[in-house]
């Protein structure tokens, strides 16, 4: 867990008792102006944050932070349980709330996918206010799943994502962090579209068990969980393996339809079936 800051250490104006800061408990458009002249320094931290998108970018998050028809229960309802202290501006909060649109017309006028967007949105839909929280919910959902991953979907989404750094501390190869970043992708992908829910029950009960169990888990106490979840007791390993296999290819075709990733699988297809071992099956 990350240590408080020591601008919220020694202020005024946090509450230790609450583990709070009281302008983002209480964030009105007067709160939020008022954060600004605070130690923690708020404009400086969004300009570092928004940093690798210009700073025209980080301007529009401000705007949008200090926005006086924002008010503050809307604001309070996209915290979710982000924390309520300088800490806030570490996590994905900022990036999905304040700067996400700024960074895709950015990049949009660039012709170009922007890194550090995961592929989560429809381009062909309006926007949907609902869209900021349930990224928030898959992200949970991957970090209870994979810590890594969801660490790597985090910087992604800030384009901060260093292989170098990931490498040296996982003491692996450039291809594994290549594979683990995009074994993260697949995995949020799924979550975030609802993939597992779409696919037959034995095929999804399969995949669920392989690739996105709580725990990492050898396919032999894979088998086991999916006899117990399907009554099948006489369930084989190389059954299961032929489900999962199905499943994955099935989930990889979901992904790639026009209401999920799109045409964006034409780039994420290859890796996908890399990391899920699908290489040199047939599609």
């Amino acid at each position: 867990m990350l240590v408080l800051p020591a601008c919220c250490r020694g202020c005024e104006l946090y509450e230790h008792s609450q583990r709070r800061c009281l302008l983002l408990a209480r964030p009105s458009p007067e709160n939020r102006r008022r954060l600004l002249e605070m130690p923690c320094d708020v404009q400086n931290l969004l300009a570092r944050r928004f940093r690798a998108h210009g700073e025209d970018v980080a301007r529009d998050a401000l705007l949008t932070w200090l926005a006086p028809d924002w008010d503050a229960e809307e604001v309070l309802a996209t915290l979710g349980s982000a924390p309520r202290d300088a800490r806030l501006w570490l996590t994905a909060w900022p990036y999905l709330y304040l700067g996400r649109n700024a960074v895709r017309r950015r990049y949009r006028q660039m012709r170009e996918q922007p890194v550090s967007e995961p592929p989560v949105v429809h381009s062909q839909r309006a926007f949907d206010p609902s869209l900021p929280a349930h990224v928030l919910r898959t992200l949970e959902r991957l970090r209870a799943i994979d810590t890594v991953g969801y660490t790597m979907v985090v910087e992604m989404m800030r384009d901060e994502l260093d292989v170098a750094a990931w490498r040296d501390q996982l003491g692996v190869s450039d291809a594994t962090v290549s594979d683990r970043k995009y074994l993260a992708l697949y995995r949020y992908s799924v979550l975030f579209f609802g993939v597992l829910d779409e696919l037959e029950t034995t095929e999804g009960a399969a995949l669920r068990a392989r690739r996105f169990s709580v725990e990492p888990i050898a396919d032999v106490a894979a088998v086991k969980l999916v006899r117990d979840e399907l009554r099948l007791p006489d369930l084989s390993l190389s059954a299961f393996r032929d489900m999962a296999r199905r499943g994955a290819e099935a989930s990889l075709a979901s992904l790639a339809s026009p209401e999920a990733l799109g045409d964006l699988m034409d780039t994420l297809a290859t890796p996908f079936r890399r990391v899920l071992r699908l290489e040199g099956r047939a599609r």
